[in-house]
């Protein structure tokens, strides 16, 4: 199943961005992870990625996020959570925009998660607020890869 769901003038805008998110999904697909450490990991200038490893929380305890430079390709190597999502319209900013960190952080509700396992991925757009680490019926370690993709 292939589920994209976003504004209309958000999507139309995506097409940019088609060719090199089609080189991302292929670096998942031919990459062994097994040998990388938690961390980041530089690629090129235009992607990296990090490789988290963590214990699914409740969502109190987890938080909102977007970024404005790279696209985030969500990919589970193991373990089961659920990610929230939003547009960044229904959200209240918290943190302002970090360049440093691509990053701006929000509060709002959680009202729509996807459940994420073993092979699952998740692409974020710049307009998706994000909370990662929910727990999926049970807390668990997850082991996972965030690809980076700048736009």
């Amino acid at each position: 199943m292939v589920l994209i769901k976003g504004k209309l003038n958000d999507l139309i805008e995506t097409h940019v961005v088609a060719a090199k998110f089609q080189a991302g999904l292929n670096l998942l697909k031919e990459t062994d992870f097994s040998p990388y450490s938690a961390g980041r990991h530089e690629l090129d200038e235009n992607l990296f990625f990090f490789l988290n490893e963590y214990e699914t929380k409740n969502a109190e305890e987890c938080f909102w996020e977007a970024h404005q430079k790279y696209l985030d390709v969500h990919y589970i190597l193991e373990g089961k959570e659920a990610i929230a999502v939003d547009h960044i319209d229904n959200q209240k900013v918290k943190e302002e925009y970090d360049e440093v960190k691509d990053a701006i952080f929000f509060e709002g509700n959680v009202d729509s998660t996807v459940t994420m396992t073993p092979g699952d991925v998740m692409i974020c757009f710049p307009e998706d607020s994000h909370m990662t680490g929910i727990i999926a019926g049970e807390k668990q370690k997850v082991r996972k890869v965030v690809l980076k993709v700048k736009l």
